[in-house]
């Protein structure tokens, strides 16, 4: 039996005010449920296409970074904690093969976000139900989870406070990063992990937005 860790990446619409110097942002609720609670975390992007410093917004603690060190080709991104340590490095495969590595800094798994067609397996396609946008998430080269686009329910919409009201939030669809994890195996992504895997979802979905239509 495997437990699914959800991750929803909710892009805030346009026609809602952002803080100054932010471009765009992105809301990450944990788990299937409605949105009425509060984001376990907020990026907030500087530059709209990831090429400048995205601040973290935890739901408790002080807040992390993501900065672009690459602004060519696929980029590459360092995340630092709140005392400005590294704590991992996110980078682009290269422009002929889809996907995004995270290399964890304190040794442990590498993640990364791939092409489901470089993953010949039955599972895959299974787990995808046919979705041509998904990705597959990878742990040290083994299947462990998806990132695929998924409509959010009216009941979900309608909870969702001061958005409720939004047509396009309510009916509206979201990357969402589904990490599976077997019983008895290792524990659920822990909070560094955890803040580190929504980054490296971050990069994918603001990468795959700009060629995919919404």
């Amino acid at each position: 039996m495997e437990k699914v860790l959800s991750l929803r990446f909710v892009k805030m619409p346009g026609s809602i005010p952002l803080p100054p110097g932010v471009s765009r942002q992105f809301k990450v609720f944990s788990g299937e449920g409605s949105l009425k609670g509060a984001p376990a975390m907020t990026f907030d992007l500087d530059k709209p296409h990831m090429r400048g410093v995205t601040s973290i917004h935890l739901e408790a603690g002080p807040g992390w970074s993501l900065e672009c060190t690459a602004r060519a080709g696929t980029g590459s991104w360092d995340l630092k904690s709140e005392t400005g340590v590294s704590i991992g490095r996110i980078s682009g495969r290269g422009s002929l093969r889809k996907g995004w590595k995270l290399e964890l800094l304190g040794g442990g798994a590498d993640y990364e976000l791939a092409d489901p067609d470089s993953v010949a397996r039955q599972t895959v396609r299974t787990m995808l139900g046919g979705d041509t946008e998904a990705m597959v998430l990878l742990e040290s080269g083994e299947l462990a989870g998806t990132l695929t686009r998924k409509h959010r329910d009216q009941s979900q919409g309608r909870k969702a406070g001061l958005l409720a009201g939004l047509k396009r939030f309510v009916t509206g669809r979201d990357w969402v990063l589904d990490i599976q994890q077997q019983n008895g195996g290792r524990e659920l992504a822990g909070r560094e992990t955890l803040i580190a895997l929504a980054s490296l979802g971050l990069v994918a979905v603001v990468n795959l937005d700009l060629s995919t239509a919404d």
